[in-house]
């Protein structure tokens, strides 16, 4: 019999962003995150879950997430937010927002494909409505497939 793909236990969750999503503008898009460095681990995906304190979006609300890689290891792209958000091989995933207002948010997209080396994020908040002072996250949960079963 062949063997059987199974999934590996995850890697500890990582907070990307905690205290710099509090009070976001809208049509901001954050600054970067702290390097997140995958060269030893070699995940290959993560789920990403966003926490979004009581707002009230407007219809067509969105979040959209962006990765910037450092090819080399040190040197990343620093590119504006109109650039960024024109650059769509850099877009890793959207949060679609609900539009109910005053209510908080728990958003999760499940298995987006990272890169074996070293990225950082950024966060663009195009929710029609600044971000909550407080309670504010995006982790990332990372995780393998294990081929040999």
């Amino acid at each position: 019999m062949g063997n059987v793909a199974k999934w590996n236990a995850p890697s500890a969750p990582v907070t990307v962003f905690a205290a710099e999503l509090n009070a976001l503008a809208n049509n901001t898009v954050s600054a970067a995150s702290a390097a997140i460095a995958n060269q030893t681990n070699l995940d290959m995906y993560v789920d990403i879950e966003l926490v979004l304190a009581a707002l009230s979006p407007t219809t067509g609300a969105y979040v959209a997430i962006y990765l910037v890689e450092a090819i080399d290891g040190v040197n990343y792209p620093v590119p504006s937010s109109a650039d960024l958000r024109q650059q769509t091989d850099a877009r890793l995933c959207t949060f679609v927002l609900s539009t109910t207002a005053s209510t908080a948010q728990r958003l999760v997209t499940r298995q987006v494909v990272i890169p074996p080396g070293t990225f950082k994020l950024y966060l663009d908040n195009q929710s029609g409505a600044v971000f909550g002072g407080t309670l504010n996250t995006l982790k990332l949960l990372p995780y393998n497939v294990n081929l040999n079963g």
